[in-house]
């Protein structure tokens, strides 16, 4: 997916990029909120991830634009230092759907950027198939017999809502 990173801090610039690009994310990095918003009028993305603060344009500047024009189906994420309460709460009511506090915890940050992907993109995320320890499923090859598609199925359930 592609996803583009407002952070005015360098150091986590590189960070919140080194651990989405290790996920498989294209990312491109602004350390300026015009820069970004002017790209967007130009391109698309998956998701964005904002810091709060910024320079030119604010992250809350950038939501509001990137509301404006493509609606709520966007998925944006704040991850910044300044986890006073109420900018957290004016980010949500902006229009955010996540909020992160700096530094990062790489795996949970990473898991939730999958979660707001999975949901705002159910189509791209439909899996045919998954492993659990050593047990494959694969939901396009269910069995012909009755008693084997309905223990396949009962299975399956099973090792998908443990």
């Amino acid at each position: 997916m592609r996803i583009a990173i407002l952070q005015r801090d360098p150091v986590m610039r590189q960070s919140i990029e080194k651990i989405l690009t290790t996920a498989g994310h294209i990312c491109t990095a602004f350390d300026d909120g015009l820069s970004m918003s002017r790209m967007l009028a130009r391109s698309t993305v998956d998701l964005l991830v904002l810091d709060w603060q910024g320079v030119r344009l604010s992250g809350a500047e950038v939501l509001r634009a990137a509301r404006a024009v493509g609606g709520d189906r966007l998925p944006v994420m704040f991850a910044s230092a300044d986890t006073a309460e109420g900018n957290v709460v004016r980010a949500f009511v902006a229009g955010a759907d996540d909020y992160v506090a700096l530094p990062l915890r790489a795996a949970e940050f990473r898991e939730r950027v999958a979660a707001l992907l999975r949901r705002a993109y159910p189509d791209r995320f439909s899996a045919t198939s998954f492993d659990v320890g050593p047990y494959h499923f694969d939901i396009s090859r269910r069995p012909q017999s009755l008693i084997q598609q309905g223990l396949f199925t009962t299975c399956s359930k099973f090792v998908q809502n443990p």
